[in-house]
């Protein structure tokens, strides 16, 4: 079974050397890791992303701290990525009310832009309505098709590191480089 999570392209390898390179230096939550941990493996996860999204990644700490316990360790890990996750979602959700919003402002000011045509006809009136209408609608389709994608594969990646089976090894022979504390 280690043979296989060493080899695995899924797996995310941590050195840790003790157990305060786990905790966060910023925070008395019992619950946070360290913010250099924690970019380590978003970074990491980044660069496997493509590898199918349906599996969950494996992180492995190789350490040889023998007071690390899995229980505590895979506790703050998952509660530290399920808060990412959970912040990432919100922003997913902003994301797509900005767009909805700024649509449906794009949508009104074209209406005002008709309506001023044909019964004011004030040119300079005229353009700044359609000028403006097509700044909203422009805006929303970059808020919502390109600024999307990047949070949603964001959130996909977060989710898989909150679900993510953590194993300790006892050694660090492990030739790869990986995050030391």
């Amino acid at each position: 079974m280690r043979d296989h999570l060493l080899n695995d392209k899924l797996s995310l390898h941590v050195k840790i050397k003790n157990a305060e390179d786990l905790l966060s230096n910023y925070t008395y939550d019992e619950d946070n890791i360290n913010p250099d941990l924690s970019e380590y493996l978003i970074e990491k996860a980044e660069h496997i992303f493509p590898l199918p999204t349906k599996e969950n990644f494996v992180i492995n700490i190789h350490t040889e701290d023998t007071r690390l316990r899995l229980t505590e360790i895979t506790r703050r890990i998952h509660r530290h990525f399920h808060d990412e996750y959970d912040i990432a979602k919100r922003k997913l959700r902003s994301n797509t009310i900005l767009a909805i919003t700024m649509f449906i402002i794009g949508m009104v000011t074209m209406t005002l832009c008709f309506l001023a045509d044909y019964f004011i006809g004030n040119f300079f009136l005229t353009k700044t309505l359609e000028i403006t209408c097509w700044v909203f609608i422009w805006g929303a389709v970059e808020v919502f098709i390109i600024d999307r994608h990047d949070i949603r594969r964001e959130c996909a990646i977060l989710r898989r590191l909150a679900f993510a089976d953590v194993v300790i090894s006892n050694d660090t022979k492990y030739n790869s480089p990986v995050y030391i504390g």
